[in-house]
């Protein structure tokens, strides 16, 4: 790294999502306010981690329990549509179905704009950026925000294990992002209400050799209480 030196740039760091989705953020002079979507979220998200990968030269990480909000207010969305639109020729219960089969594409759309992104951009330093992504469910303020964030970790492990397809048409594994999953209490045994997630998890290691884990109760131990993510695992 000695030849970045003369040149004012950093190395890793760990990106402040929450901020910058919540509150707006600036690229290029531009104004980028909070999104109203999980799709536009997505979207925003590859594009301040393009930014950033243009200004260092290490690897950089992202909490992914940050989009859960936004996969709620698209949800929210869907449903006021559908209920100013259909309220009077449909019930409650069908109106509920329509709004989370649309979520459910939008979810998936999201996560495939991620992966995609994070694989075909090219920065200023002539590489992909150097991303890990970190899914840890007690990241989540409440138990709703919690199972948006289930959904979103699974569709990431799901598409991880499908893989992307290379100049030939051939499914092969993505170099990035990187995945760095949590083993916590309430996903570690069978039986409990998210092991179902380790098990995806451990599915998709054998196939990709991605995700890598981290137990909270160790890292907490070692680190003041504290469980977050770390470069280049």
């Amino acid at each position: 790294d000695a030849d970045y030196f003369v040149q004012s740039i950093f190395n890793c760091c760990l990106i402040n999502i929450s901020d910058m989705l919540d509150n707006g953020t600036v690229m290029n002079g531009k104004m980028i306010e909070s999104p109203k979507s999980f799709q536009v979220a997505c979207t925003v998200m590859t594009q301040i981690i393009a930014a950033v990968a243009s200004s260092q030269y290490g690897g950089q990480s992202v909490d992914i329990s940050h989009l859960g909000k936004y996969l709620r207010k698209t949800k929210e969305k869907f449903l006021r549509n559908y209920k100013e639109k259909f309220a009077d020729i449909l019930s409650d219960e069908a109106i509920e179905k329509l709004a989370a089969d649309r979520t459910m594409d939008e979810l998936k759309s999201g996560v495939q704009t991620i992966q995609y992104q994070i694989n075909t951009l090219m920065t200023t330093n002539g590489q992909a950026p150097f991303l890990t992504i970190f899914m840890y469910l007690n990241e989540a303020k409440n138990e709703s925000e919690k199972k948006d964030l289930a959904l979103i970790t699974e569709e990431m492990l799901r598409q991880r294990i499908k893989g992307v397809k290379n100049e030939k048409g051939v499914w092969i594994t993505p170099a990035f992002p990187k995945l760095i999953y949590v083993l916590e209490e309430d996903n570690i045994r069978e039986g409990e209400p998210y092991y179902y997630l380790t098990e995806l998890a451990a599915r998709c290691t054998a196939k990709r050799m991605v995700p890598d884990y981290i137990s909270e109760k160790k890292m907490k131990e070692l680190k003041e209480g504290n469980c977050f993510p770390v470069m280049g695992c």
